[in-house]
């Protein structure tokens, strides 16, 4: 069994706590400045050990940490634990500014410790079909990307302007918070992005001081490009992902793939990975798959979790989006000028 703490017992921190339980191989212990999520959390499930503070729990005494905090917090924690020699899974996005990011990527080095980012999506198996699809060349060269994930947030967090998403200093918005996994699934598919251009606004939800719509625009080293759009005051649910390629496209609809090489109108195939399951209990699933792939990363075994470097990459891009609309420009993430 392996010992392991969650730092921060909030809403995505419970989700940890059932995915990590679920694996039947890890012992939890928490960390939550709040006693009332603290006690909610040892409700949920009851802990060999919980704490206000870091600095209460003993790091040598477990194998891993899993952070939690809101995004503003995750920088010092994850070098707390990097100078402890406890590997750790912190949560999306990787922080909210740059600074410090390189000292924790060069003291995990260092170490030779296993440090992932809990992007969940990686465990679902449709985005792993596409994934394999486009690199096993099924549509050709790819030459773009089209994304749209748009949903009515208020109706799903009713309580957003007391959270997180509300504050650009804790990660909120929908470049930094929602487009975040999106990013992901492109530097995954497509690579290193290297230009962006993008515009964004508060254009719905009231009492929030985050953009809640984003219309981005990336090159990638490849020379690939892709257009990710996103608005968090649709009725419609939105989720889909569109890969064009010199031979066909393939288009992930929610948790259908799909796939044409014509022009009929279409698909030729389609699979919907989610048949049968309900939404809500797909998504916490991938929280205990994650959960097993990280656990199995500590034993050396191989894992396609997000790595540090590809966490800085989404957000040096994510932070280059927000630059390119206030100064009204394409960013190069290689640090020229576009």
């Amino acid at each position: 069994m392996y010992n392991v703490l969650i730092v921060g017992t909030g809403g995505i921190g419970r989700r940890h706590i059932r995915g990590f339980t679920e694996t039947g191989r890890a012992l939890l212990s928490y960390v939550e400045p709040d006693p009332a999520r603290r006690a909610e959390a040892e409700r949920q499930h009851a802990p060999t050990a919980s704490h206000e503070s870091l600095e209460q729990a003993n790091l040598a005494a477990h194998d891993l940490a899993v952070i939690c905090a809101p995004a503003n917090q995750h920088t010092q924690i994850m070098l707390t634990c990097a100078r402890a020699g406890l590997p750790f899974l912190v949560e999306k996005p990787l922080a909210v500014s740059l600074d410090g990011v390189e000292e924790v990527i060069a003291h995990v080095d260092q170490a030779g410790l296993v440090a992932r980012v809990g992007y969940t999506r990686r465990n679902a198996p449709e985005l792993k079909a596409l994934r394999a699809q486009v690199l096993d060349g099924k549509i050709g060269a790819v030459k773009l990307a089209y994304i749209n994930a748009s949903q009515d947030f208020a109706r799903y967090r009713p309580d957003y302007r007391e959270t997180y998403y509300s504050s650009p200093e804790m990660g909120g918005g929908a470049i930094l918070d929602a487009a975040s996994h999106s990013f992901d699934a492109l530097i995954w598919i497509l690579g290193r992005p290297v230009t962006v251009g993008a515009m964004h606004d508060r254009m719905a939800l009231e009492g929030s001081r985050t953009e809640d719509t984003c219309l981005v625009n990336i090159r990638f080293a490849g020379g690939a490009m892709a257009n990710l759009t996103i608005n968090q005051f649709q009725k419609r649910f939105a989720s889909t992902f569109e890969v064009m390629g010199t031979r066909g496209n393939l288009m992930l609809e929610h948790s259908t793939l799909k796939f044409t090489d014509n022009d009929s109108g279409a698909w030729v195939e389609q699979r919907d990975f989610m048949d049968g399951l309900a939404p809500m209990d797909a998504h916490q699933a991938r929280f205990a798959m994650q959960a097993n792939a990280m656990l199995d990363a500590l034993e050396g075994k191989p894992d396609e979790l997000a790595t540090l470097e590809e966490a800085r990459l989404n957000l040096a891009l994510a932070l280059s989006a927000k630059r390119s609309w206030h100064e009204r420009r394409f960013i190069s993430l290689d640090g020229g000028e576009s």
